[in-house]
């Protein structure tokens, strides 16, 4: 396996652990991925978060809430540049309770920054998957 293998490899595993992370309602392990300096567009917050307090703020409320949500990873593309990596792809969403559970398709851009042997996330923006333009 060549390094560039290896670095793409580590790169989506850095994704495939956000992700589980996330599902298991973790906040000390969700912040222990993110930059002290990491910038966050969350997918339901309006505003730029740009504080490792404002990140751990974000997250505390979405694991608040019940029952928990969850998150199934789609596609990934990953890219390299030296220490900085770039993970986009999409995920589904899922939302309240089993009898009302609403799944929507979402998409994430993460910027990696490597510190030692891990990715660190610097900036992530995630958003809502939009209905396609009409263009007829």
């Amino acid at each position: 396996m060549e390094s560039s293998d290896i670095d793409e490899a580590s790169v989506r595993a850095a994704t495939e652990v956000w992700i589980a992370t996330f599902n298991a309602s973790d906040l000390p392990g969700m912040l222990a991925l993110y930059d002290a300096r990491a910038h966050l567009w969350g997918t339901t917050s309006p505003v730029l978060i740009a504080s490792k307090e404002g990140i751990a703020a974000y997250f505390s409320a979405v694991f608040a809430l019940q029952p928990a949500p969850g998150m199934a990873l789609n596609d990934v593309q990953v890219r390299l540049y030296g220490d900085t990596a770039i993970s986009t792809g999409g995920y589904t969403l899922a939302l309240g309770a089993a009898t009302n559970r609403r799944c929507i398709p979402a998409r994430f851009s993460f910027v990696y920054r490597r510190v030692d042997a891990c990715w660190l996330i610097v900036d992530h923006h995630s958003s809502a998957m939009p209905a396609p333009l009409d263009l007829d």
